[in-house]
């Protein structure tokens, strides 16, 4: 049977309910919604943790953060992981990275490739504002070549060029290379990752004319409550770290948000060439292909914003389609799902064996998780916004519930999902739910004492049985 193509569509930042098929009526995503009538939805994906590099670390790891090392936003990955590009290549693939990769720090990655990356083609960029003098920058041969005047501006302005032209957008290229990719001949199956900066901040580097698709009858205000101000301290101190300059007005959050969803809008165009592509190919079918994120963004929901040590669906739940080889007609799924299950996901569609990986679960198989996992630990912010002190925190998820553990000041919030979806009504200091807290705990405590046996049991070897060990047991004197 022949192996089916591999495409990896991974965004930034970007929100489970920005799309239209996850019920947001103000986003224009026509490609994307599309693809969801042939894909399975699923509703309940979560990130291993709510920073970009390690959430990418375990996508491509298949790896809890425990697992890889990379636990804040600077850090690199051992030279000794392989990256899931490296176990295809072992199945007859030919890689290709086209965009942001970001499972290391970006200042490693400007000047180095992960050693284990399994890339053919390594076409990386973090960002188009930033390093475009890296001997990596895709995007910036690209530019250079297509408009050099708008190259100098890029370069020169950085994050200041506001509202670039669609035609030389970072977005743009991915979309265009990508589709030139997928049109090249080859005689073997192909892997490629498309990694999108879009949407993250600053969320007005976008075409003007994107914003002329968002449904503007259908905006909504973020999602608050007067309950948001009594929460463990670290999510206060996310949102005071924010407080450090002057909190955005109503109307500054309006512009944000629809920023947000304007370059969402623009992104599906994009998404849209590629997917043409496979089909213009005759390799649609035989393709399968995944659209995620790697956390998300809160715009000022909880009166919190962009992504930090915050457990909120609007943070951790992300989009996640997948539609498999030969799908037709949307499947809906509600098992609750993490990031790097894609790698073992991923790894048997292409023929590899997933139980080298046994904290990633392969999402063809029936076997379910009962609960998700994410993890932060001081994984850190850039420019003013830098935590004083780690932040050592997890959530732990169960189809009803959802109990954050915030160890430094030993808080917890605990959140019925079925009853209360906005995460409006903290439980945790209920004296009726203090059991509900107990047996969370405890289940979660269970399942880190495993893990800690599986990954460090015996590390260094055992010994043979000593000889006075074959000895029977003498019974005791009477």
């Amino acid at each position: 049977m022949k192996k089916p193509n591999i495409v990896l569509i991974m965004t930034d930042q970007q929100r489970r309910d920005s799309l239209g098929v996850y019920g947001c009526g103000y986003v224009s995503t026509p490609n994307l919604d599309q693809l969801a009538q042939e894909s399975t939805v699923y509703d309940h994906c979560y990130c291993n943790t709510p920073v970009c590099t390690p959430s990418r670390a375990s996508v491509m790891t298949g790896k809890n953060i425990t697992g890889h090392g990379v636990y804040n936003l600077f850090d690199i990955l051992p030279q000794e992981e392989r990256l899931l590009p490296s176990y295809l290549k072992d199945q007859g693939y030919t890689t290709a990275l086209i965009g942001k990769l970001h499972v290391s720090g970006i200042v490693f990655e400007r000047d180095h490739r992960n050693a284990g990356d399994g890339f053919d083609l390594y076409e990386l960029c973090h960002e188009a504002s930033i390093h475009m003098d890296g001997k990596y920058n895709g995007y910036a041969q690209w530019l250079k070549a297509k408009d050099p005047e708008e190259f100098e501006r890029v370069y020169t302005e950085g994050r200041k060029r506001k509202f670039r032209p669609a035609q030389t957008h970072f977005s743009t290229w991915v979309g265009e290379r990508s589709a030139e990719y997928v049109r090249e001949d080859r005689d073997k199956p192909f892997f490629l990752m498309a990694g999108f900066f879009d949407p993250h901040n600053p969320y007005d580097h976008y075409p003007k004319e994107a914003a002329q698709w968002l449904n503007e009858e259908c905006y909504t205000e973020p999602v608050r409550s007067d309950a948001d101000f009594d929460c463990p301290e670290g999510v206060k101190l996310e949102r005071e770290l924010h407080g450090r300059k002057e909190h955005p007005t109503d109307e500054q959050i309006h512009q944000m948000r629809r920023d947000y969803f304007a370059s969402i809008s623009f992104l599906d165009r994009q998404v849209g060439k590629l997917i043409e592509a496979l089909k213009e190919e005759g390799i649609y079918d035989n393709t399968l292909i995944v659209f995620t994120s790697d956390h998300g963004d809160m715009l000022g929901d909880h009166y919190l914003y962009t992504k930090g040590c915050d457990f909120y669906e609007d943070c951790t739940n992300v989009p996640l389609l997948i539609k498999y080889p030969g799908q037709k007609s949307m499947v809906r799924s509600q098992r609750l799902v993490q990031l790097n299950d894609l790698f073992s996901t991923l790894l048997q569609a292409g023929g590899g064996d997933p139980s080298i990986r046994p904290e990633s679960m392969a999402l063809q198989e029936e076997e379910q998780r009962p609960f998700a996992i994410c993890e932060y630990r001081g994984s850190g912010k850039c420019d003013d916004d830098v935590f004083p002190y780690p932040v050592l925190a997890t959530m732990y998820r169960t189809e009803k519930y959802k109990l954050n553990m915030y160890y430094n000041t030993c808080e917890n919030q605990l959140f019925d999902m079925e009853e209360d979806p906005k995460e409006l009504h903290d439980l945790s200091n209920k004296p009726e739910y203090m059991g509900t807290v107990l047996h969370l705990m405890q289940e979660y405590m269970g399942y880190q004492a495993k893990e800690d046996h599986r990954m460090n049991a015996a590390r260094g070897g055992r010994s043979e049985t000593p000889d006075f060990a074959n000895v029977p047991v003498r019974k005791a004197h009477t």
